[in-house]
C-alpha cells in the first residue's frame, strides 16, 4: 500500500492511500529523526538541509516553498523539527530574566516597555541564535541557549539596555578617595637626633626647676619630718 503525505493536523501528520483512505500518524521522536535522516527527495531538486537552513535564517513555510518551487506539503515534513527548535529558543530567551535597576525583568517584558509594538522572532546566523525584536524600530540581539546570555546586537537594542537597567552602575566599582598626607614635624636644619634629644631633656629639667616648691622670703620654713618626730631644729630655736 502506498502513502501520500497530505497536511499535518496538530501533533499529527495526514496521509491518504492511493484509494482515498486518510490515515492519522503521531509527530514523536522516532518520526523527527527519521526526518532528520530522510535522502534528498527524488521527485524535487531540493534537499531535507536546505528546507532546514532556509527556515532556521528565518523564511516561512510559504517562502521556502516558493524558493523551492515545491508545495508546501512537500517541505513540511522536514521543516517541522526546526520550527519546533526556533519555538524552543524564541521562548527561553523571551523569559530570561535581567537586571532592571533594583529588581529583575523578562526581557520580553523589558522591551515591550520600551517599544510596546514590538514582535519577536529567533533566527540562526553565523554567529548563533539571533533574536530580533520589530516594532517602532528594528532590534537585534545575541542569545545562548544553553547559558540563557543575551547581548545586544545592535546601537538600538543597546538603548533598550541602558533605558531600563542600571547595571552599569551597580557593577562599576567606585574611584578609591586618594589618601590625605598626614602633617609631619619640620626638623630643624642641621639638627640631628642627638641634639633634639639632648633639647628636650633640658626642656624636662628646666620645667622641673620651676615647679620646685620656694620658701618665700621672711617666711618660716615647713619643718622636717626629724623636726616632727623628735621635737628639735627650729622649734626649739623658737621656743627659747
Amino acid at each position: 500500500m502506498e502513502l501520500k503525505f497530505v497536511s499535518r493536523e496538530g501533533d499529527y501528520l495526514v496521509f491518504e492511500t492511493s484509494d482515498g483512505v486518510r490515515a492519522r500518524t503521531l509527530i514523536d521522536d522516532q518520526i523527527r529523526d527519521s526526518i532528520r535522516k530522510v535522502q534528498p527527495v527524488e521527485s524535487s531538486n531540493f534537499t531535507p538541509r536546505e528546507v532546514q537552513q532556509q527556515i532556521r535564517a528565518g523564511y516561512s513555510l510559504e517562502e521556502v516553498a516558493a524558493n523551492l518551487g515545491v508545495p508546501e506539503s512537500a517541505v513540511e515534513p522536514f521543516a517541522l523539527p526546526i520550527l519546533d527548535e526556533i519555538r524552543f529558543v524564541l521562548d527561553a530567551a523571551l523569559n530570561t530574566t535581567l537586571p532592571d535597576g533594583p529588581t529583575m525583568k523578562r526581557f520580553e517584558d523589558m522591551v515591550l516597555a520600551s517599544d510596546p509594538a514590538a514582535t519577536f522572532k529567533a533566527i540562526k546566523t553565523e554567529l548563533g541564535w539571533e533574536i530580533i525584536a520589530t516594532g517602532s524600530g528594528t532590534y537585534s540581539w545575541l542569545f545562548d541557549a544553553r547559558t540563557r546570555i543575551i547581548e545586544p546586537n545592535s546601537e538600538s537594542a543597546r538603548k533598550i539596555g541602558k533605558a531600563n537597567s542600571i547595571r552599569d552602575s551597580i557593577f562599576t566599582t567606585p574611584a578609591a578617595p586618594e589618601p590625605v598626607a598626614e602633617p609631619q614635624a619640620k626638623e630643624p636644619e642641621g639638627a640631628s637626633v642627638h641634639d633634639l634629644v639632648q633639647e628636650l631633656r633640658s626642656r624636662r629639667e628646666q620645667s622641673a626647676q620651676e615647679l620646685k616648691p620656694q620658701t618665700a622670703k621672711g617666711r618660716a620654713a615647713l619643718p622636717s619630718w626629724d623636726e616632727i618626730v623628735l621635737g628639735t631644729g627650729s622649734l626649739d630655736t623658737d621656743s627659747d
